[in-house]
């Protein structure tokens, strides 16, 4: 079993944890103003990189990239030109329209991650009421298909591979028995969502520090209107190949960097 400390996770941002799986993602600079965290300062107390920073550093992620596509083209054909704008002022109207729209999209998931885990811990917990009709929504789900919670928004530190990250949670499922579920919340535009093969990277390697391994289960819940969560049971085999390419990853992220955290050289 490898080596891993469990803490209860106070950030999901950050992108550097500590060895007791504290996060670390901002830190004070030397002129006293807070900064985010860089390579030089975890190499300097002995930070451990992220799952999703270590994913997103080497891996193309064709979902995300595919998103941001959708949303610039998005921008760009709702933004008419205006008389005598030039060339780069366009590009850069279009390039904040879509960067307000994947502002507000980050500011709902997060949002519905906060209200999900604060419900885990108080079933009598009532979220902001726009969020409420999705909230409604993920109750449901959950007394139809959660026994109980096993742990919610809590790190792990994978101190033999060398990275960190914050499992959305671990609970005993009606059909599936014990799982590690990812929560996602993606603005649909068909009836199902879409399934990445990050989403399965990702998962696995949290899987990856505990014991007994349980399955790996993506749960989508569509931000575009409230719906009944979209549920994805990843196979043995999924969940195998996507260790297998992680692990290759965070490799490629150390040699790259020169950088070993837990001297996983």
């Amino acid at each position: 079993m490898n080596e891993l400390v469990l803490k209860v996770a106070q950030s999901k941002a950050a992108h550097w944890y500590h060895q007791d799986g504290s996060p670390q993602h901002t830190i004070d600079g030397a002129n006293g103003n807070e900064r985010n965290t860089n390579l030089r300062d975890a190499r300097k107390y002995g930070l451990y990189p992220s799952v999703t920073g270590v994913d997103s550093d080497v891996l193309t992620n064709f979902g995300v990239t595919r998103w941001k596509e959708g949303i610039l083209i998005e921008a760009a054909y709702t933004l008419p030109v205006k008389p005598d704008e030039e060339y780069d002022d366009f590009c850069d109207r279009v390039k904040s329209d879509a960067d307000q729209f994947g502002s507000v999209a980050r500011e709902f998931g997060s949002k519905i991650h906060a209200a999900i885990d604060c419900f885990h811990m108080d079933r009598d917990f009532q979220p902001e009421p726009e969020l409420l009709p999705w909230f409604e929504k993920y109750k449901a789900w959950f007394k139809a298909n959660i026994i109980d919670v096993v742990s919610s928004e809590r790190t792990v530190v994978n101190k033999k591979v060398g990275y960190a990250g914050t499992m959305d949670m671990v609970a005993r499922h009606q059909e599936y028995g014990t799982v590690l579920i990812d929560f996602k919340t993606q603005n649909m535009k068909r009836p199902k969502p879409n399934f990445y093969d990050s989403w399965v990277r990702q998962l696995s390697a949290y899987r990856e520090c505990v014991d007994p391994k349980p399955q790996c289960l993506s749960v989508v819940i569509n931000s575009k209107e409230p719906m009944d969560p979209f549920e994805k049971l990843w196979t043995d085999q999924e969940t195998k190949t996507g260790w297998d390419v992680f692990k290759r990853a965070c490799e490629i992220w150390q040699l790259q960097r020169g950088y070993f955290p837990g001297g996983g050289e």
